[in-house]
């Protein structure tokens, strides 16, 4: 097999993958921690002079926010989200 002929049936592999990752119903794994740093401005700077002053952030920095991520076992697709919501497992009477 020469590369012309390597490289066409590698095209053919790669575009089979984009249709099942396209067709994909997605099955979710557990979902997982996983947080992400964000820029935060901080602080105020004073930007132009005169009559039309305007101000912007002095400076950034790194802040870790709060994400879950979950990954499709077939495909490997993966969902964010950094919302939580309310697991009730048991109600016990209140006395």
């Amino acid at each position: 097999m020469n590369s012309s002929d390597r490289i066409k049936q590698l095209q053919l592999e790669i575009e089979k993958e984009r249709s099942n990752i396209k067709n994909c119903t997605h099955s979710f794994g557990t979902p997982y921690y996983d947080p992400e740093t964000v820029k935060e401005p901080y602080g105020s700077l004073q930007i132009g002079r005169g009559s039309d002053p305007y101000w912007g952030p002095e400076g950034y920095r790194d802040v870790k926010k709060d994400r879950w991520t979950r990954k499709c076992i077939t495909c490997g697709y993966e969902q964010h989200t950094n919302v939580l919501e309310p697991v009730i497992i048991e109600h016990k009477p209140k006395f």
